[in-house]
């Protein structure tokens, strides 16, 4: 089987947190020439961005996946990745209506907007996305299951908006296909708080900037560039890491 470098956590310029020179056309040419095959959008509680990246994706072979960096009720950040653009639209609808009603400040927080694959921008979003949707970790990522996504517990390496800074640990009993850490260095660190034995770690850049595309990324064997096959592939690598055999970031 063929192996895919992976980056699913990337922000466009939908995240107010993220460049505005995140456009589609750019998170492409980034992508592209830092070697990587597939890549997810996760916008902070949108995915609306993700059609033109896929669009620019198709025409230069960059495999794009939708997804989403949900938080929750409990400020904690959880990657939502799907094979197809209307079950990730259909979680920010969800999600949507569940944020409070809180205007972005632009000056502040910075922009939130979405952009073609020509670099236009199609429209601003008005109501601040940098918060925490009223819905528990459990029923976020139950709900990104039963829609045949994956689920990735966010950063759990760092001090805010991880499910280690928030909870103190990783329940056994919320069905994550992986935890993503920013440090491969401080996986033995965190295993005590993870109760669920053979959860893999994953590291994806996070990137908010062009240049730090691709910085992270994980290495997966997958029979297709799709979900079933890295739900799949992270088991895989669960089980090994059982064995005591590591994977390859």
């Amino acid at each position: 089987m063929p192996e895919f470098a992976c980056d699913l956590h990337i922000h466009s310029t939908l995240s107010p947190c993220g460049s505005l020179d995140m456009s589609p056309r750019a998170i492409v040419e980034k992508a592209r020439e830092a070697g990587l095959d597939i890549i997810a959008v996760t916008d902070h509680n949108m995915a609306e961005n993700t059609p033109y990246v896929r669009e620019a994706g198709e025409r230069s072979g960059l495999v794009v996946l939708a997804g989403m960096e949900l938080q929750t009720m409990e400020e904690v950040h959880v990657i939502a990745i799907f094979d197809d653009y209307d079950t990730a639209y259909a979680l920010q609808l969800m999600v949507y209506d569940l944020l409070p009603p809180v205007a972005n400040d632009v000056e502040f927080w910075g922009d939130q907007v979405v952009v073609d694959g020509e670099d236009n921008i199609v429209r601003s979003e008005e109501r601040l996305l940098i918060s925490s949707a009223g819905i528990s970790i459990e029923e976020a990522v139950s709900w990104i299951k039963s829609h045949g996504g994956i689920a990735i517990a966010s950063h759990v390496d760092s001090p805010t908006f991880s499910i280690i800074s928030q909870l103190g640990f990783v329940p056994a009993d919320i069905p994550f296909d992986a935890l993503e850490i920013r440090d491969r260095g401080k996986a033995g660190d965190l295993m005590p708080f993870i109760m669920r034995k053979g959860l893999p770690f994953v590291t994806f850049s996070d990137a908010h900037y062009p240049g730090d595309i691709g910085k992270r990324r994980t290495h997966l064997t997958l029979d297709a560039p799709d979900c079933v096959s890295i739900e799949g592939a992270l088991r895989a690598l669960g089980e090994q890491s059982l064995t005591g055999q590591a994977g390859r970031s």
